[in-house]
């Protein structure tokens, strides 16, 4: 494949790597974190000195001296926009499932959420239901996180790199479902805990929108020719 990107792609490449390998070192903890971050870093590196992008080939920029087009900046943001959706997933999910820690307080997190829960219905539901199947609500919750988050980072790769109408078509679709479960998953988040603060309210609303968008997006896409 010849060059197809020019200095400032190199430059964003450079600095991308710069802030992979900050993470990984400094923050991320998990072991398989750190190893896709490292691979995130190299790859872009490798990207910055070889000037070959195959992902910009992908999108129709056959050379450094043409640009992407608004269709494929436009496709590709939505697809940044879904993996950074992705990695929120991921990241609140992981954190229960590989510490005993939620599962284990489930019912003191439950009886805390509904202590001063302006919705008195779903106030009803914590003691209830959800308390009464406490631990199946609370592995419920963070394998579906998890879950999430992996079909939307797949989904949006698949969408993005392959060349198959079929497979695209498949991707979004499984992107509309794994988008319509996290905007349930927020909604509940917000019913369950949106009084304890303005932070925990605002990233619910904010996510169940942008959820919303997205997937009405992708349905419209996968109705249509790909």
């Amino acid at each position: 494949m010849e060059k197809n990107i020019n200095w400032l792609d190199r430059f964003v490449r450079v600095v991308l790597a710069a802030i992979l390998v900050f993470v990984v070192v400094v923050l991320f903890k998990h072991p398989i974190a750190r190893f896709l971050g490292a691979v995130g870093a190299l790859f872009a590196l490798w990207e910055a000195f070889s000037a070959r992008c195959y992902l910009t080939g992908r999108l129709g920029s056959r050379n450094v001296t043409e640009r992407l087009g608004e269709g494929s900046l436009y496709l590709l943001g939505l697809v940044a926009v879904q993996m950074v959706l992705a990695y929120e997933w991921w990241s609140a999910g992981w954190e229960k499932v590989s510490s005993p820690e939620f599962v284990n307080g489930i019912n003191g997190t439950l009886g805390y959420f509904a202590s001063k829960n302006p919705f008195l219905w779903y106030k009803d539901f914590l003691l209830g239901p959800a308390t009464n199947n406490a631990t199946l609500f609370a592995y419920t919750v963070e394998w579906s996180q998890v879950g999430i988050a992996v079909i939307l980072a797949v989904a949006g790769a698949l969408f993005v790199y392959s060349k198959q109408i079929t497979i695209q078509r498949i991707a979004l679709k499984l992107s509309v479902l794994a988008l319509i479960g996290g905007m349930l998953m927020n909604a509940n988040f917000y019913l369950a805990a949106g009084w304890t603060g303005p932070g925990t309210h605002g990233i619910n609303v904010v996510m169940f929108w942008i959820q919303g968008v997205l997937a009405y997006i992708w349905l419209y896409r996968a109705s249509r020719n790909t």
